[in-house]
């Protein structure tokens, strides 16, 4: 059964998509939103269900038209979760206004997974006998795919590539590398003293961290950024901070750009920041780069041909975001991403979605799929 057939039952899809609230730190609601994608791909004749990924986060969903040991020819990869808390479908819903739709998640990625269920739900019988398609749809990308990033991978590495379907920004662009990230507390401990009568009994946390923000900065280079995103230290004005805490990100093109600087991170703690100065870091997490795999020529020859016949020029490019072709492509996969519709403002109560550029997105799927038959 074809639950899409054009673009206006596309949206009735996405209207309640949207208006179902899915941010991460709700488990329950990203579960909803789960067992939503799940009945749909049931009903369109596909094995479906909810994967339990721990109590942290919610349900993830599976799909696919072949459960067994063998290989898949496609990982097409999606996530649930979105950046906006409970209560924000009710505050600012599913709106269309022409060819433009607007609410939580439209673009980020609502829009991408859809694209997904009907490029699936359009192909015949005899076309899907000759596929092997796996479907995964996570419950906590945005928030780096910590509880299912093992769990996508363990299809990723029996699938022949991969596709992810985040949000376009330009037609026929898609993402080949994204950077890989890190995310480091920084603590530096002093001495507090009344900064008027004492000062000299004082050793502050705060001009620390101001001699580590300028060392750990210039680590930086053109492939290595460092951000000093928060910092918070001290108590009143006339007192000398003697903690001083701060978080930082840092990306990085590859695995190697990462080895030197966290080598060189660490070599700056060895030395003090200040007499009497205590310093300590946390690395909270790392998630390593999408990087081109031996086998991504076959897979970008795979796109350019289905996008040629429809009449696009395809191009690459690199990013400094990540998705979750970081970690499919660490498992060896050939990995794209950007196959969604053209979406943009994501993150922001303006987002939107081009809803002219459903179509085609849809189509080159199809496209590639039919390309991938036995």
């Amino acid at each position: 059964m074809a639950l899409i057939t054009d673009l206006d039952s596309y949206c009735v899809k996405l209207e309640q998509s949207v208006n179902q609230d899915c941010g991460t730190h709700d488990p329950d609601d990203v579960s909803a939103q789960a067992a939503l994608f799940c009945k749909w791909f049931k009903e369109a004749g596909y094995i479906a269900r909810e994967v339990d990924l721990g109590p942290i986060v919610g349900h993830g969903m599976f799909a696919t038209n072949y459960e067994g040991d063998g290989e898949y020819d496609i990982l097409l990869s999606g996530h649930l979760d979105t950046v906006f808390p409970h209560g924000t479908a009710a505050k600012r819903p599913f709106r269309r206004d022409g060819m433009k739709a607007f609410g939580p998640g439209v673009a980020d990625m609502k829009d991408g997974d859809l694209t997904i269920l009907w490029a699936l739900t359009a192909l015949s019988k005899e076309d899907r006998d000759q596929l092997r398609i796996a479907v995964c749809l996570n419950p906590d990308e945005e928030f780096g795919s910590l509880h299912s990033e093992q769990w996508i991978d363990s299809y990723a590495r029996r699938s022949r590539y991969a596709l992810v379907f985040e949000s376009a920004t330009q037609r026929g662009s898609f993402c080949d590398r994204r950077k890989g990230i890190s995310h480091i507390d920084i603590f530096m401990h002093g001495v507090a003293a009344h900064a008027g009568f004492c000062p000299e009994k004082g050793r502050s946390a705060i001009n620390a961290m101001a001699e580590c923000i300028k060392r750990i900065n210039a680590l930086a280079n053109e492939n290595v950024t460092v951000n000093f995103g928060t910092i918070s230290g001290g108590t009143v004005a006339n007192a000398i901070a003697s903690e001083c805490q701060a978080r930082i990100d840092v990306r990085f093109w590859t695995n190697e750009q990462w080895d030197e600087f966290i080598s060189a991170f660490k070599a700056e703690f060895q030395k003090p920041f200040g007499k009497d100065i205590r310093a300590e870091y946390d690395i909270l997490l790392v998630k390593k780069p999408m990087v081109l795999t031996k086998r991504i020529d076959e897979l970008k020859a795979l796109v350019n041909s289905a996008a040629s016949a429809l009449g696009i020029k395809a191009s690459f490019y690199a990013s400094g975001g990540i998705s979750d072709g970081n970690h499919i492509s660490q498992c060896g996969t050939p990995v794209l991403d950007s196959f969604g519709p053209r979406g943009y403002d994501c993150h922001t109560p303006d987002e939107w979605l081009d809803l002219s550029s459903v179509k085609e997105s849809v189509d080159l799927l199809s496209k590639i799929l039919l390309a991938l038959k036995h």
